[in-house]
């Protein structure tokens, strides 16, 4: 069985902080970013994933999803990462 950190390097993340930080550049200036934090009441991480991109004067963040299992987060990056790069199922 292959661990969420072993999913996400499969899929070009590099491993920040084990099971709660994994970053993909897909450009010069904007990366994806999943980062994971214990919540009351679950008894796995929780969550987020967004894109970020940095400009001159600022930064612009577009968030995808908030506070869901590792699960959810895995399927939802897996099928971003395949729309990018023109992967048909």
């Amino acid at each position: 069985m292959r661990t969420i950190n072993q999913r996400f390097r499969d899929l070009g993340f590099q491993v920040g902080i084990a099971s709660q930080v994994f970053v993909r550049d897909i450009s010069q200036r904007t990366s994806l970013v999943v980062e994971g934090k214990r919540e009351r009441g679950y008894s796995t991480y929780r969550y987020t994933f967004y894109k970020i991109t940095y400009y001159p004067k600022g930064s612009y963040e577009k968030v995808y999803m908030e506070n869901v299992s590792p699960k959810r987060v895995l399927q939802r990056v897996t099928s971003f990462i395949y729309f990018m790069e023109g992967v048909r199922s």
